[in-house]
């Protein structure tokens, strides 16, 4: 049995306190890496302990086998758990004794309906969800789900107490750059970075690995399946063994190359989504990424995985889209909140015809136009994401520490304005912070100061 680190007993006795108040639902946030799988157990052990039961629910069949085996290693009574996809305990519901616990993984999927089907059947039950990214492209928060929210550490702690590896990023040089500017919400906006990034991958992706990363044991994440297994081939005529894997890819075939992955048969796996949530190979070292993403969630799953803690170890990441100007970098901070946040809207999809398509998570049949699988909640990769063709340009160092500052200037300079009286002190806010005086105007149109 596993004695958990001083913050994940803090997490279990936070969350423990909050459930024995009454909560309906906790949230345990902690970063990816950070070790929700000792925390989980340790909760599931001492619930049985006491006679409890635990249903364990996630979207994958592979993170059930990986609890599992979490639970065999802490000693958690598995005749008192139920540990199964969300797909078949929603089919089974009434087959399986009443849970005391549901523990939810990866909740932020728990907003989809198999999630919700589950909740509403055992609705007197309390609820214990974890990720580590609390967040939907849809703008839904989780109140309605989880009262109350117990966060871990922040990644810059878990780097600075040797919890997860340090890393180095390396992205596009853009020349352009300064088209990127924040806007009012404390990020850059999203016309600054169309104009400046578009749909490109920029660099050549064989030559920046051997420069920066020769010889690491590499995850490589590509747009489309056809573009990932080029690049795969691209590598192997560089004398650099990799293999392409997707959902596709025969279950067999797919646990095979994994396998030859985690035993460094192989080199660079390349993949188009397929490797985000619970795929632990502590010796991975870098990460390519070839797919831009409007996913914040997609982003930190994917550009975390190689920053697994191993002594002596620096982590690469290779950002060939500029995903860092559209999410920031690992350490830079996230406000996590349960509450809805605003969203731009969108134009109403096409309601012609009920074209359909297949999820590469659950292999549920959803319509085409689904961003979100409605059965497992996963977010559907485009295959067909309208990328340009590569273009040359630098891939340099990105200095953190003036990355990082940024946002928290931005963000400082968002809280000011809130507090500011007057159109003259947004002006001088944005003269002190060094931002154009429309972002003055903006901020004073907002607050009804302008007429």
């Amino acid at each position: 049995m596993l004695k958990p680190y001083d913050y994940q007993q803090k997490l279990i006795d936070e969350a423990r306190q909050k459930l024995a108040e009454k909560n309906q639902g906790v949230l345990i946030v902690s970063p990816a890496g950070s070790g929700k799988s000792i925390v989980i157990a340790e909760i599931a052990r001492l619930t049985t302990k006491k006679g409890g039961r635990v249903l364990f629910i996630v979207h994958r069949q592979e993170l059930v086998d990986q609890i599992t085996e979490s639970f065999r290693q802490q000693d958690v009574n598995l005749n008192q758990c139920t540990i199964l996809t969300v797909g078949k305990a929603k089919n089974r519901l009434g087959k399986f004794p009443k849970p005391s616990l549901i523990i939810t993984d990866e909740s932020h999927h728990s907003r989809a309906n198999t999630y919700q089907k589950i909740y509403e059947y055992f609705d007197d039950v309390p609820r214990l969800g974890f990720t580590a990214t609390p967040w939907r492209m849809n703008g839904k928060g989780f109140a309605d789900i989880y009262s109350a929210m117990v966060k871990g550490p922040t990644v810059k702690w878990l780097v600075d107490h040797q919890k997860l590896a340090p890393y180095t990023y390396y992205s596009v040089n853009l020349a352009d750059a300064d088209k990127l500017h924040f806007s009012s919400n404390g990020d850059f906006s999203n016309k600054s970075i169309d104009d400046a990034l578009g749909r490109t991958i920029f660099g050549d992706v064989v030559k920046t690995w051997k420069r920066v990363a020769n010889g690491r044991k590499t995850i490589l994440y590509a747009h489309s399946r056809k573009y990932s297994a080029q690049i795969a081939q691209k590598f192997c005529d560089a004398g650099v063994k990799a293999v392409h894997c997707d959902s596709k890819t025969p279950q067999r075939e797919r646990e095979k190359i994994m396998q030859d992955f985690k035993d460094g048969k192989i080199l660079v796996l390349c993949n188009v989504d397929l490797i985000s949530e619970g795929f632990n190979v502590p010796d991975c070292s870098c990460v390519i990424m070839l797919r831009p993403t409007a996913s914040l969630v997609l982003d930190i799953q994917q550009s975390m995985r190689c920053m697994r803690y191993v002594p002596d170890k620096k982590a690469i990441i290779i950002d060939h889209v500029g995903n860092c100007y559209r999410h920031g970098l690992p350490l830079s901070p996230h406000n996590w909140t349960l509450k809805d946040r605003k969203r731009k809207k969108r134009r109403k999809a096409n309601a012609m015809g009920q074209p359909i398509k297949t999820c590469p998570t659950c292999y549920a049949v959803i319509p085409a136009q689904c961003k979100t699988c409605p059965v497992c909640g996963a977010e559907i990769p485009i295959e067909n994401s309208g990328m340009k063709e590569e273009r040359d340009a630098e891939i340099v160092k990105i200095d953190q520490f003036k990355f990082v500052t940024d946002y928290k200037k931005a963000r400082y300079a968002q809280m000011k304005a809130e507090e500011a009286a007057t159109v003259e002190d947004l002006y001088e806010i944005a003269k002190a912070r060094g931002y154009k005086p429309g972002w003055a105007y903006v901020q004073a149109k907002k607050r009804g100061m302008l007429s």
